[in-house]
């Protein structure tokens, strides 16, 4: 009798999701990572990387070029740009260098994740920041500036959090520790933001950081 009800009870182990052995989706490890908020894209690494030192958080990001673009393109929203920069508080250069980077001033622009329109929104992104056409640039513009503004004042001007949590999501950003999020593609990202911003201002987004300890030399004493 066991024999005969062996192979039903293994077909009923290996099949059972509660039950069924084997690793978890790619992604399930991002399950967390992605709220409250969801950024402008989403990294899907296979795995990742022990959380960073807050100290290392600098060393995570590689040195690169700033990326090209077509000037003629962006010129058709230069001014829309400084618009919307105006309404919102921000610097049109960071607008300027998060557009690059996402959309390369292509309105049309849709990824394989999902984002849209020059600023790469994400649908529960747009949602969340009133956003109802993603492909109309003056709404893409108005809700990804949103976001900026909104990450701005949760991570208290970190500029290098805000551009990494554009990219994966605050929530991202929160559970590596405050730090770049160890995701391939996110480091990419804000070293390409940073670069063009620089490119684009002729002085860096964040300031080099200074070390922490400064030697402090007594003054010569002259005789009298």
């Amino acid at each position: 009798m066991i024999n005969r009800l062996l192979p039903t009870i293994v077909l009923l182990l290996a099949t059972s999701p509660a039950l069924a052995l084997g690793p978890l989706p790619a992604d399930d490890f991002l399950a967390d990572a992605v709220r409250p908020g969801l950024g402008a894209t989403l990294s899907f690494d296979t795995l990742p990387e022990p959380p960073p030192a807050p100290e290392s958080r600098g060393d995570t990001v590689p040195d690169v070029k700033a990326p090209g673009y077509n000037r003629q393109q962006a010129a058709l929203f230069n001014k829309l740009i400084h618009q919307v920069a105006r309404e919102h508080q921000l610097d049109p250069q960071l607008l300027h260098a998060i557009v690059t980077v996402e959309s390369g001033y292509n309105p049309g622009a849709t990824s394989p994740k999902g984002a849209q329109g020059l600023m790469q929104l994400m649908p529960d992104t747009a949602a969340r920041f009133g956003v109802r056409n993603r492909a109309d640039p003056l709404q893409s513009l108005r809700g990804g500036a949103r976001y900026l503004r909104f990450l701005q004042g949760y991570f208290k001007q970190d500029m290098t959090l805000v551009i990494a949590a554009y990219n994966a999501g605050e929530g991202a950003v929160g559970k590596y520790r405050n730090t770049v999020p160890p995701y391939r593609e996110t480091r990419d990202y804000v070293a390409k933001v940073l670069a063009s911003y620089e490119s684009r201002a002729g002085q860096p987004l964040v300031p080099s950081r200074q070390p922490r300890f400064q030697l402090i030399l007594p003054p010569p004493r002259y005789p009298l």
